[in-house]
């Protein structure tokens, strides 16, 4: 009777202790309610496991005349370790763990009542029965054993998996936490399970210990270092046995000396004495060797702080100080990794600070930017508080909840373990990132410290190492300006030049119409005078001062042109082309010039080309501005040769376009000068060679013809460049122009661009892709 009064006094202390953990859970746990749900039903089942046991016994009491109050508790205990499991798994494990063990979970409890509503009378719960299940056979039995050994299984190799797979040390010291508090609960469930009434007793207890370790889990994101604390109980373990030696040699010793008469108090408290400076002498010898064998080395903070000072102050240079924090911090604080980041304001964002991790040499670490808002917690913490933290904060911290998952992203690919604040005039100008151990041992309160101490060791040396890039930079950058300077003065002495000779150019062009207007006005009004004037000499001076007024209109419609240019006021008009016609229609005018020069013109590959859109009359006049200047520049007798030939595009998303060649045996281009053959007045040659002559060799004109060009074919979404061996009067290397003309322009192209906007575009090299293999066609006629 006694004996049942004991039971039934602990399962009600037993009650007790569990109302008062869920009411301390429900308090302390309120900021991981994903966990503390499970949490507060898996007390709620291990109360009502420990209820079941003060129910009555068998024969007084039954439900549905076969559960009895052993298989209740062993039913509650089932969904108490389902209901804790799910605790540990949503704890650590991704959300995919947690959907595969509640799945198991569920599966197993309705294994459990199966196995006991098919059977009769019903086996699980009763005494004893862990051990007839097996002697007997019991079918029912076995299958509810078979489902919580699967159930257990499940749950201690979810647990394991996440210590080994654990990215941070901090998860893997809390995943061998779950590890050793589920081994609790295991223990205290088995021992609940079996039935028997010596047994159940400390499983209930042992079990409720379980349930607290787990309450203390979530109530605390940050569990206490478990193998710390199991090197502690190892070097006990190893203390005890030898202080019990050194004792019990010390008692034996006396017991033998003394076996006739009692030993003196003197005498004892020397054999004391003797075994105390034995023990103290051997342990602090083998102290050293027990901590070497069973802790991971620690670090001395003075000893690396100075390590560190002195290598950094050498540093006097961005890189170098980025090389020398890395290898002196992976060194004294015995990390895998680390990492420099500067800290700059985001261009056009106040409220954004970036994060610039440094290169280095042999790192792994990402070399990323990243954006850090001034509200973000982890900000607060570095640029604020000062303090350092780590990973396992940005991750776990409830504090730091509120982060935004790019930055938590961010930082989660750093694959660092603590950051500590680089702090300059009260200023974050950078973060020092420490990479896991090498012993994979957590970062303690005292390496946090030490990380930020060496942290506010190289403020000062990042500050004038970045003083010292920015210096660099800015002479650079002075260098820079200087040669563009240079380069910008030189032009614009070009420029200067060339506006003078267009002046000299066109007023001599304007000049000389204007000579023979007058000249012949004065010849008809002599001749009119004294009557002498007749039809054919009327005929005939008409007709020079036809030409004259064309050779004004034609120089003032050039000017015009390319001040629409300037403007952005070219109008063009698309409709359907043949490329054959437009170069006909560009080379037709031209042909009594290129007899008269004795040219030798052929034109191949035009046929079969497919019809493009395009301004006819602009881009007529384009194609004959370059032809002409073909004719120009090369001597009497040469050979003027254009081809054509149909180019797909070479990237998705581009446009098939026609590739025209030009080619001439001419007096060739500086290549110094071929990115300004383009450009409005410019003349490759001494203005005062000069030659009145449209068509004469190296006849001049006020140097706008190429401009037109480029700027028409670019209204049409093509591009025009050239390409020559150089300039020289007695080899003739000869120029080639290329132009590419897509078969259906961009709709940017509807109005060409500003000229001006595009002096600095390269004209240059043909681009990748673009064959220049000409195919045979029609040939113009030729003299």
């Amino acid at each position: 009777m006694a004996s049942i009064t004991l039971t039934d006094a602990v399962l009600t202390i037993s009650i007790v202790a569990h109302v008062i953990l869920l009411v301390f859970a429900r308090l302390r746990g309120r900021q991981a309610r994903a966990g503390l749900l499970w949490l507060s039903l898996a007390i709620v089942f291990s109360l009502l496991a420990a209820a079941a046991h003060l129910l009555p016994p068998a024969e007084t009491f039954l439900i549905a005349n076969k559960l009895e109050r052993g298989f209740l508790a062993a039913l509650a205990l089932v969904a108490m370790l389902v209901c804790f499991g799910a605790v540990v798994v949503s704890d650590v494990a991704k959300p995919r763990m947690s959907r595969i063990w509640l799945v198991v979970g569920i599966l197993t409890f309705v294994a459990v009542i199966a196995a006991a509503m098919l059977t009769d009378p019903v086996t699980v719960g009763q005494p004893e029965w862990l051990v007839t299940a097996f002697v007997t056979n019991n079918v029912s039995a076995l299958v509810a054993l078979g489902a919580l050994a699967i159930l257990i299984v499940t749950l201690l190799g979810i647990t394991f998996y996440v210590f080994y797979a654990a990215p941070l040390p901090e998860v893997a010291n809390r995943a061998l936490f779950w590890v050793l508090d589920t081994a609790v609960v295991l223990v205290g469930l088995v021992l609940s399970l079996s039935g028997t009434s010596l047994l159940t007793l400390p499983g209930t207890l042992i079990l409720l210990l379980g349930l607290a370790g787990a309450t203390y889990a979530l109530a605390s994101y940050r569990v206490f270092h478990v193998r710390g604390w199991v090197t502690l109980a190892l070097r006990m373990m190893l203390a005890i046995p030898f202080a019990a030696a050194v004792i019990f040699v010390a008692l034996t010793v006396a017991d033998r000396a003394f076996i006739d008469e009692p030993a003196t108090t003197s005498v004892l408290a020397a054999i004391s004495l003797i075994a105390a400076t034995i023990y103290v002498i051997v342990r602090q010898l083998a102290q050293p060797l027990v901590i070497r064998l069973t802790a991971a080395p620690s670090t001395d903070a003075g000893q690396a702080t100075k390590e560190y000072s002195q290598q950094v102050s050498k540093a006097v240079e961005l890189e170098q100080l980025a090389q020398t924090t890395t290898d002196t911090l992976n060194r004294v604080m015995r990390v895998r990794r680390s990492s420099l980041l500067l800290v700059d304001q985001m261009s056009g964002a106040r409220d954004v600070v970036e994060l610039l991790p440094q290169a280095v040499a042999n790192s792994d670490v990402s070399d990323g930017r990243g954006q850090l808002s001034t509200f973000s917690p982890v900000y607060r913490q570095l640029a604020i508080v000062q303090a350092p933290l780590s990973q396992f904060d940005i991750e776990f911290n409830p504090d730091f909840a509120g982060i935004a998952d790019e930055e938590r992203a961010y930082f989660q690919g750093l694959g660092m373990s603590a950051y500590a604040p680089i702090i300059a005039e009260n200023s974050l100008i950078g973060v020092l990132a420490s990479g896991p151990k090498v012993s994979d041992a957590p970062f303690y309160t005292s390496d946090l410290e030490l990380l930020a101490t060496i942290a506010s060791q190289t403020s000062v040396a990042l500050r004038n190492a970045r003083l010292v890039t920015d210096l660099r930079r800015l002479n650079e950058s002075m260098k820079k300006l200087n040669v563009n300077l240079e380069d910008t003065n030189e032009q614009m002495e070009k420029l200067d030049s060339v506006k003078t000779d267009f002046v000299t150019i066109a007023s001599h062009e304007l000049r000389t119409p204007l000579a023979q207007v007058r000249g012949y006005i004065d010849i008809m009004d002599a001749l009119n005078e004294q009557g002498m004037l007749d039809h054919d000499q009327i005929t005939g001076m008409v007709g020079n001062l036809r030409k004259a007024s064309e050779r004004m209109e034609e120089l003032i419609a050039a000017m015009l042109d390319v001040s629409q240019l300037d403007v952005d006021a070219m109008d063009l008009r698309f409709t359907q082309a043949a490329p054959e016609s437009v170069l006909r229609m560009a080379i037709e005018p031209l042909t009594d010039a290129i007899k008269q020069r004795k040219l030798t013109l052929s034109a191949r590959g035009l046929r079969g080309l497919p019809p493009i859109q395009a301004d006819m009359q602009r881009l007529v006049q384009a194609f004959r501005n370059v032809v002409l200047n073909a004719i120009k520049f090369t001597p009497d007798g040469g050979r003027i040769e254009i081809t054509a030939s149909l180019q797909a595009a070479a990237k998705p998303g581009e446009r098939d376009h026609i590739l025209v060649a030009i080619a001439d045996t001419g007096v060739g281009i500086d290549r110094e000068n071929l990115d300004l053959v383009f450009k409005k007045f410019f003349r490759a040659y001494d203005p005062g060679l000069h030659s009145t002559g449209t068509y004469k060799f190296l006849g001049a004109g006020p140097g706008l013809g190429l401009t037109i060009a480029k700027g028409v074919i670019e209204g049409h979404g093509g591009k025009i460049w050239v390409e020559s061996d150089g300039h020289n009067m007695e080899s003739f290397p000869g120029t080639t122009f290329y132009v590419i003309l897509p078969i259906i322009p961009p709709e940017g192209a509807r109005r060409v661009s500003p000229f001006d906007k595009q002096l600095g575009q390269s004209n240059g090299p043909t681009p990748d892709g673009l064959a220049t293999t000409m195919t045979t066609g029609t040939v113009v006629p030729r003299s």
